[in-house]
C-alpha cells in the first residue's frame, strides 16, 4: 500500500472579502431628517461590521435632494464611478425609493452595475439584482416608487395653489434685499438700500450695464455672495414686484409627470397677483417710473433685428483665413465675400464670387460624384476601408482584445454544452457564465 504524508502549505490564501458600500438619501435637510440620516449611517456601519465576509468601503449619502434626477445626487454619481473602478462590489440601500424614484433611472443603473458585477441589495423589498428572477420585481417596486414621488408631489402642489390663491404662500428662497423670519419675509437693511440706491440710478438714467459696474466697483455682493454683478441680475431687480410689497404667484410651472421639468407660464397653469403679502422696500411710484423707463427703453434700444438666411449662409469656409463668407450686392449682382476680406481687404486675399458661379460649380461637382465614370465616390470608400483594415491589422492592442473575447466566448459555449448535457448545475454554469460576461 503506498504511503501518503501530508504537507500543509506554510501560509494559507485568505478569502477575499466583499466590497461593500451603503447608499442612503433623506428627502429634505430639517432636522428629523438629519437624525434619520445619521441613524442610517450607523445602521450600515453595524450592518456590515457584523459580517466577516464584507468590508465597507463607504457609505454614500445625499442630504435634501429629490430621487427623481440622479444627476443631481453627487454623492450617487460618485458611487457610480467607483464602481466603474472596480473599487465596489455590493451596494445595499433601504429601498428602491431611496435608491431611486424614477423606474426608468433605477433600472438603467441597476442593469449597468450588473454588467459591471455589482449588486444592488434593497432590504425593505428583499430584493437582490444578482438574482435573475429580480428585474420583474425591481420594475414593479420601482414603478410604484415613481407613482408614490408624483402623488406626493401632486398633493403639495395643490396645497401650494391653494395657498396662493389665499395670499398666503411664502417661497423658501427670499429675493435680495430680504430675509425669511419665521415664514415671513422681513426687510434686511443692508441690502434693502442697495436695492433702493438700484431704482434710483436706473431712473437718473443709468443702464443696467452701468449699474452693475458701479455695484461691482464698490465690492458689493451678491445675494449669493458672488463679487460680480451682471446687467441680468440688476434688471431682474428692477422688474420684481417683490420690492413694493406684492407676490406673482407661479411665473413658471412644473410638468406633472417625471421628470418634473419647469417651464415658463406662459398661460399654461393659472397665475394669481397677490397685493400686499408683506413690507416693500421700494415706493410704487418709484416702481411703476421704472416700469415705465424700461418699456421705452425697450422700444428704442431693443428693435427685433431680423437676419436673412440663404442656402450657402455659414457654408462657404474661406482657404486663406477660414472666416465664412456673406452674401453682398455689387452693382446689382448678388456676390460672396469672406467677412474679414470685406471689412479690411489688406487683411485677407481672398475676393468676391458671384453666387451664380459659386452655384454652377456646386451642381458641376454634385453630378461628376453621381455619374462619374471613375467611380469617385466607390474609390473613396475603398480606400478608406483599405486603411481602416490596415489599421486594425497593426494595431497589437486590438488584436489581442479580439483574441481575448474570442477565448471568452469559446469558453461560454462549452459551459452551455456543458450544461445541456447536464454535466453542470444551473446555479454553477449561472455564476461562471455571469463571471465571464463581466
Amino acid at each position: 500500500m503506498p504511503e501518503v504524508r501530508l504537507i500543509t502549505p506554510i501560509t494559507r490564501q485568505s478569502t477575499k472579502k466583499m466590497q461593500v458600500a451603503a447608499y442612503c438619501r433623506v428627502s429634505s435637510n430639517s432636522a428629523d431628517q438629519l437624525n434619520s440620516y445619521a441613524a442610517q449611517i450607523r445602521a450600515y456601519k453595524k450592518c456590515i461590521g457584523a459580517r466577516d465576509d464584507w468590508e465597507l468601503v463607504d457609505i454614500f449619502a445625499d442630504e435634501g435632494l429629490t430621487g427623481m434626477k440622479s444627476e443631481t445626487r453627487d454623492e450617487f454619481q460618485r458611487m457610480i464611478r467607483m464602481c466603474e473602478l472596480k473599487q465596489i462590489d455590493l451596494i445595499i440601500t433601504k429601498s428602491i425609493s431611496r435608491f431611486a424614484r424614477n423606474t426608468k433611472d433605477a433600472l438603467a443603473y441597476v442593469r449597468k452595475l450588473k454588467l459591471l458585477g455589482v449588486g444592488v441589495q434593497f432590504e425593505k423589498e428583499g430584493i437582490s439584482t444578482l438574482s435573475m428572477g429580480d428585474e420583474m420585481l425591481l420594475n414593479t417596486f420601482s414603478a410604484l416608487a415613481q407613482e408614490e414621488s408624483q402623488s406626493i408631489s401632486m398633493n403639495q402642489r395643490l396645497s401650494i395653489v391653494k395657498r396662493m390663491e389665499l395670499g398666503e404662500y411664502v417661497d423658501s428662497n427670499a429675493p435680495y434685499g430680504y430675509r425669511l423670519v419665521d415664514k415671513m419675509l422681513t426687510v434686511y437693511e443692508p441690502e434693502a438700500g442697495i436695492v433702493r440706491n438700484i431704482f434710483a440710478l436706473y431712473l437718473q438714467g443709468f443702464s443696467t450695464s452701468e449699474i452693475a459696474r458701479e455695484l461691482n466697483k464698490l465690492n458689493i455682493p451678491t445675494k449669493a455672495g458672488k463679487e460680480i454683478w451682471r446687467p441680468s441680475r440688476v434688471a431682474y431687480i428692477l422688474k420684481n414686484e417683490r420690492y413694493i410689497g406684492d407676490s406673482f404667484y407661479q411665473k413658471t410651472y412644473r410638468e406633472t409627470t417625471v421628470p418634473f421639468n419647469q417651464h415658463p407660464n406662459r398661460g399654461q397653469e393659472d397665475r394669481f397677483y397677490a397685493k400686499g403679502t408683506h413690507p416693500g422696500i421700494v415706493e410704487k411710484d418709484v416702481f411703476d417710473a421704472a416700469q415705465i423707463l424700461i418699456e421705452k427703453r425697450k422700444d428704442v434700444f431693443a428693435k427685433a433685428t431680423t437676419q436673412n438666411i440663404y442656402p450657402l449662409t455659414s457654408r462657404i469656409q474661406c482657404s486663406e483665413c477660414g472666416s465664412f463668407y456673406r452674401r453682398r450686392i455689387v452693382s446689382g449682382t448678388v456676390k460672396w465675400v469672406c467677412s474679414l476680406h470685406k471689412d479690411d481687404s489688406t487683411a485677407c486675399d481672398s475676393n468676391y464670387y458671384s453666387e451664380e458661379r459659386i452655384y454652377d460649380g456646386f451642381i458641376s461637382m454634385v453630378n461628376k460624384l453621381r455619374f462619374s465614370e471613375d467611380n469617385i465616390l466607390g474609390q473613396v470608400i475603398s480606400r478608406l476601408e483599405m486603411t481602416l483594415a490596415a489599421m486594425k491589422r497593426n494595431n497589437l492592442a486590438a488584436r489581442d482584445l479580439s483574441k481575448s473575447i474570442a477565448e471568452l466566448n469559446a469558453k461560454l459555449l462549452m459551459l452551455e454544452q456543458l450544461r445541456s448535457k447536464g454535466y453542470l448545475a444551473p446555479e454553477v454554469y449561472q455564476a461562471q457564465a455571469n463571471e465571464i460576461s463581466a
